[in-house]
């Protein structure tokens, strides 16, 4: 028997044990054997991630709230990596939205504007001097070379029909008028804060068109699923931390008075996030009750 053969097994085994277990709870996951055999890349790519993840947290031997900003910026990262699978085997970007690609890696150009050359919005664990930018640098890579295969091969505009601009103009605008000053430089704090509003914007187009659609390709359904869980990550920490962005206002009396209006701004960019997939995530929940064996997912 072969690595590979004994390496599904394994895999295989974990899978329908995983099963059996979530069923004494009531949670009933109709998957056979042939089913999971189907999907088992899939299986097997969220299982390197996970021991990727493990491998850089053994190295960097530390972990601490802020470490959840990491974890959130690599799942957003191989949620990326599952689109460049798909778009590698299939040779084609259909269901794939660009103006969701370029908005993105727009946002990733404004918070590698901060964390590359700033300090402040970096993760205070051991990750946050080199794993956290070099994830989201990778990151910024996949995503243009997808863009750049977006612009070549594209099916066809009108499945893309989202207009994006105007979330982009907004986030831009937003992100000047309110922001933290971790970073004391105007222009670094308002590029981070308007990357998280460009996040926001960047996954309507990509929402809007598998609602229009109303199926998409399994991958894209992960990959959205996973930038669900990313948000839903971070948005976890600056849940706990958002006090620290105060600023202060003015002094009154003998003590100083504090404004929590960016704290509040970072919170509402990360529930927009957050709000803007959730209603796909209902249908994809629903949707992994029903195994299928094809690579289109129906909504």
């Amino acid at each position: 028997m072969g690595l590979d053969s004994v390496v599904t097994a394994a895999v295989l085994s974990c899978v329908m044990k995983a099963r059996d277990g979530v069923a004494v709870f009531g949670i009933d996951l109709p998957y056979t054997e042939k089913q999971v055999k189907a999907h088992m890349k899939d299986i097997m790519a969220y299982k390197l991630f996970a021991l990727a993840v493990l491998a850089i947290w053994l190295f960097v031997q530390e972990f601490s709230l802020s470490s959840f900003i990491t974890l959130a910026s690599a799942v957003q990262g191989f949620a990326f990596l599952l689109l460049a699978r798909q778009a590698g085997e299939e040779g084609s970007m259909r269901g794939i939205s660009r103006k969701m690609l370029f908005t993105y890696a727009l946002a990733l150009c404004f918070r590698l504007w901060s964390t590359l050359f700033y300090l402040g919005y970096l993760p205070v664990d051991y990750s946050g001097y080199f794993v956290y930018q070099g994830t989201d640098v990778l990151t910024l890579l996949v995503v243009v070379n997808l863009l750049s295969k977006a612009l070549q091969r594209y099916p066809s505009a009108d499945e893309d029909s989202f207009w994006v601009s105007v979330p982009i103009a907004g986030a831009l605008v937003l992100g000047w008028l309110v922001h933290p000053n971790l970073d004391n430089v105007e222009h670094a704090d308002a590029a981070w804060m308007s990357s998280l509003w460009l996040e926001a914007a960047a996954f309507c187009p990509q929402i809007w068109m598998v609602s229009r659609a109303g199926r998409c390709r399994s991958l894209t359904a992960h990959f959205v699923a996973l930038s669900f869980a990313s948000r839903c990550i971070v948005a976890l920490f600056w849940l706990e931390a958002y006090p620290q962005l105060k600023i202060m206002s003015h002094i009154y009396g003998e003590g100083l008075v504090y404004d929590f209006t960016p704290g509040y701004a970072v919170l509402a960019a990360y529930l927009l996030q957050v709000l803007v997939i959730s209603d796909f995530m209902f249908a994809y929940l629903r949707s992994a009750r029903r195994p299928q064996m094809d690579s289109v997912m129906e909504l």
